[in-house]
């Protein structure tokens, strides 16, 4: 009788084991990034953004806003030609619309929409890089 007892608690103890090791699996996911977000290359961050609903009263801006919240993993591998990335330290495109700074540039706006547009037509974010760099870019850069 006691080693049937003793198979039920081991059994028990087994699936308690399995469960929290299940847990812990799913808990370092998320934790990890793990959770199907796109990964970036080394170095490049990707930053909150400002909602696109504070701009209503700009279409132009409240929609780079929009492509900022919508593929800021392709914002994020995007330079900015604007001398924003030189006067304030922004790491790439998508650091203009953490903060009011997007909405008061063309340039940034234009990149984040130029930049959706080649994302939605399937582009690749070599070519849309490569397009970016060749529409902005300055002989300097």
């Amino acid at each position: 009788m006691k080693s049937n007892k003793k198979k039920k608690k081991s059994k028990s103890n087994l699936w308690l084991g399995i469960g929290a090791v299940a847990f812990l699996a799913v808990i370092a996911w998320f934790t990890l990034g793990g959770s199907g977000g796109t990964s970036l290359p080394a170095g490049l961050k990707l930053v909150a953004t400002m909602s696109p609903s504070y701009f209503s009263n700009d279409p132009k801006a409240q929609a780079a806003y929009q492509t900022a919240k919508d593929i800021p993993e392709v914002l994020a591998e995007l330079p900015c030609f604007c001398g924003c990335m030189q006067n304030f330290g922004h790491e790439s495109n998508l650091f203009c619309f953490r903060d009011e700074h997007g909405s008061g540039c063309s340039m940034c706006e234009d990149i984040a929409l130029d930049a959706r547009d080649m994302h939605k037509q399937g582009f690749s974010i070599d070519r849309i890089k490569e397009a970016i760099r060749s529409r902005y870019g300055r002989s300097s850069q």
